[in-house]
């Protein structure tokens, strides 16, 4: 319930609780180094925003991609083992994320709280294969898509007109960024290639629901610029690096980095996904605080997991269905201005 916010909510309440400072929107210039206590070793210290402001630490814990946490240490600064492996190392596909509004009943459509995958009948290999050689405005539609509908899947974010679709599509970055000029998002080239995708996007999905273009309340795009934009994603990849057998388990980046005091976590260390993403935080915490994963992994009793039918409301219990007809009666009333 809550959608992918709900995981950043209870992160952020955990920061706040412990008097965490969050900040957002300022982006890390550089990682700040010192020498360190061996020869040819350096230690972080804090980091350079891009206002000029530093910060200095005791610990400097990176969630970005190799890639962007090493450019900003410096890869003068690392040891050739440590750049060569960068050199060699491969991110995961990029993606573009179509999220849209749209005022018809998508149960009514088909669908209903899972997901789906569509995708051509060849094999997976074959079908991810022409991504890079596929321009991404040659064919009139997609050939791959995941389909979902947040407010499906959580009753409480259904206001009762509206409902609201996920789209993604993996695509090739160097097709996409041979696009646009100097990779640069505010061009008038970068918004044309973006209105042109959303309309393939859609015409690809009227495969799965259709009509749905005639029903658009609102439609917004996510490309691998914003990724890049974002999270400092290394070629805008959605997944960490690619997780081929050389990039996993044994062979892939480690919590902790040849810089003393400086770590990592995120889907580049342990695996992919929102499992893997957020329990590398746990992994890179341990090796921090000196103690096993298992010491930071407490019941607590506050926290119950309840699971509920989203297409069976018979089952809900009362605090849900009020919340549900709570959010309901609130766009049926008008606004008094």
């Amino acid at each position: 319930m809550g959608g992918g916010a709900a995981i950043v909510k209870a992160l952020t309440n955990a920061i706040k609780k412990f008097n965490g400072e969050i900040r957002t929107g300022q982006a890390v210039k550089r990682i700040l180094l010192a020498p360190g206590k061996k020869a040819n070793k350096h230690t972080a210290v804090g980091v350079e925003l891009e206002s000029g402001e530093i910060l200095t630490a005791t610990n400097i814990i990176s969630n970005a991609d190799p890639e962007a946490t090493y450019d900003m240490a410096g890869r003068e600064n690392l040891s050739k083992k440590l750049q060569d492996r960068l050199a060699k190392t491969r991110y995961s596909l990029t993606s573009l994320m179509f999220f849209i509004t749209v005022n018809m009943d998508l149960r009514e459509a088909g669908l209903d709280s899972g997901n789906i995958w569509t995708m051509p009948e060849r094999g997976l290999d074959e079908v991810y294969g022409e991504l890079t050689l596929m321009d991404i405005l040659e064919a009139k539609e997609f050939p791959a898509l995941f389909i979902s509908s947040s407010s499906l899947k959580d009753p409480t974010s259904y206001d009762g007109r509206h409902h609201t679709i996920e789209v993604v599509t993996f695509i090739d970055y160097d097709s996409f960024i041979t696009k646009l000029d100097n990779h640069n998002r505010e061009t008038p080239a970068y918004r044309e290639l973006k209105e042109k995708l959303c309309q393939k996007l859609l015409r690809s999905l009227e495969r799965v629901v259709p009509g749905v273009s005639n029903h658009i309340v609102q439609m917004e795009l996510g490309t691998p610029i914003t990724n890049k934009r974002y999270i400092n994603a290394t070629k805008g990849n959605v997944y960490g690096t690619e997780k081929g057998f050389y990039q996993t388990g044994p062979f892939s980046y480690t919590a902790k980095t040849e810089i003393d005091n400086l770590y990592m976590c995120g889907a580049s260390i342990v695996s992919h996904g929102v499992s893997g993403a957020s329990y590398s935080g746990v992994k890179t915490a341990a090796i921090v605080l000196g103690c096993s994963e298992q010491d930071l992994l407490k019941a607590d009793e506050t926290q119950q997991l309840r699971v509920y039918e989203a297409e069976d409301s018979s089952n809900w219990p009362e605090w849900l269905q009020k919340k549900v007809a709570a959010k309901k009666d609130k766009i049926k009333k008008p606004v008094q201005l």
